[in-house]
């Protein structure tokens, strides 16, 4: 029987082949992300275009345990008094080898999509909820995101300047963020939340053998304005 976390062959090469490369779209396909993940969630792409006149844009990820649940929301404003899109992706890192497929090896790991359009008022309270979590403050410079853990992580242009900023469970701006509930009532995604809770961190962080996959395990350290790199691979 395969392990937890087993990637085929093929497509654990591909990932290997495009590791370090910055995030150009696509996270929807598991090889791309796999590849680009440190980019998407810092907003790489999202800071090179980000100037004047272009439209506001945010990526707004929570991470519920990277091995259980990943969901993530793109949001792309249409233009003044058109509302915006929201593009929303959720799965789990580990995937599920039970649908295992030769003809489509990706199909465990790439996940739940959705898109709606927002209305300008329900764009707004978004906004205005994002705003109300925290997000204008300065990003927490060495604050260490795991992996195994539940936070958020937000990047934004808007009015041409880019920001980003991250909030750990547990914690009290955590428990202050106003936005998360807004998301899981349009994502649309149909995908139950899951809901952050206390952890074992001394589980994840040295995993007894067998009991969680080591490639799912890593730390990453926030930086002045987005992340600084990877802090740890486990």
């Amino acid at each position: 029987m395969a392990a937890r976390g087993f990637v085929p062959g093929v497509v654990f090469l591909a990932a290997i082949a495009l590791a370090g490369c910055a995030y150009r779209g696509g996270v929807e396909n598991p090889i791309i992300r796999k590849a680009t993940w440190f980019s998407y969630l810092g907003g790489d792409d999202i800071r090179r275009q980000c100037v004047p006149g272009e439209p506001a844009r945010y990526r707004l990820v929570y991470n519920a345990m990277w091995e259980q649940q990943v969901r993530t929301y793109d949001l792309r404003r249409v233009g003044p008094g058109n509302g915006a899109v929201l593009s929303t992706l959720v799965f789990g890192g580990g995937g599920s080898v039970a649908s295992f497929s030769p003809t489509d090896p990706t199909a465990p790991w790439r996940g739940q999509t959705a898109e709606r359009r927002l209305p300008e008022a329900d764009y707004l309270a978004l906004i205005q909820a994002i705003d109300a979590s925290g997000f204008g403050a300065p990003s927490p410079e060495g604050l260490v995101l795991p992996s195994w853990g539940f936070y958020w992580a937000v990047a934004a242009c808007a009015d041409g300047r880019f920001h980003f900023n991250a909030w750990l469970h547990p914690s009290d701006r955590f428990a202050a963020i106003r936005f998360a509930d807004l998301l899981f009532t349009d994502d649309g995604s149909g995908v139950a939340v899951n809901e952050p809770r206390p952890l074992n961190e001394a589980l994840y962080r040295i995993p007894p053998a067998g009991s969680y996959d080591p490639n799912s395990a890593f730390e990453l350290r926030v930086g002045e304005n987005g992340l600084s790199g990877t802090l740890a691979l486990f």
